[in-house]
């Protein structure tokens, strides 16, 4: 059974590093069924013979499932979840925390070791529900201000206060 799964040009130029990197040149995908329940088998993704929508920029990405049970239907919704691997450092960054300069590039707003405030400019990735994957700038342990920035200048001392932190590093 086929699956198409609609993705951004992006996406597939990340898909496709990743899949040179695991020599391979398919990667798993798991469906969520209309109910809810995770469908049993395993489907592979296809990073061959893609074309690019020109007027969106969106690729069709097709993935193959075996359906023994006749479960998958034609014309059934689902929901494709492609198994990218695991970043064992990232770093996950609230959305609030980053912002864009003058140029557009992303920035954050940190409290250094002696409690100043310190921009540094950082490299996102996708999103993560409210949260931004950061590929460069931010570490682990770092302190990110993610409310009250526009009230703060680099430079200037603060009293952070800590922020339950709910699945990312940041």
């Amino acid at each position: 059974m086929y699956v198409d799964l609609t993705r951004s040009s992006v996406d597939l130029l990340r898909l496709r590093k990743q899949s040179l990197a695991s020599n391979s040149d398919t990667l798993n995908v798991t469906l969520t069924l209309e109910d809810g329940s995770t469908y049993s088998e395993k489907g592979r993704l296809a990073l061959t013979e893609v074309a690019v929508d020109e007027s969106t920029g969106s690729v069709t990405l097709r993935a193959v499932f075996p359906n023994p049970q006749h479960v998958l239907l034609p014309g059934m919704f689902v929901r494709a979840r492609i198994d990218e691997g695991i970043m064992n450092d990232a770093i996950l960054a609230p959305q609030q925390g980053i912002t864009r300069d003058a140029k557009g590039d992303a920035t954050a707003l940190v409290v250094d070791a002696n409690n100043k405030v310190e921009q540094r400019s950082v490299e996102t990735g996708e999103t993560y529900g409210d949260k931004w994957l950061i590929v460069n700038g931010l570490k682990s342990g770092d302190r990110l201000i993610v409310e009250g920035t526009g009230k703060v200048a680099p430079g200037q001392q603060v009293k952070a206060a800590e922020v339950k932190n709910d699945g990312g590093n940041a």
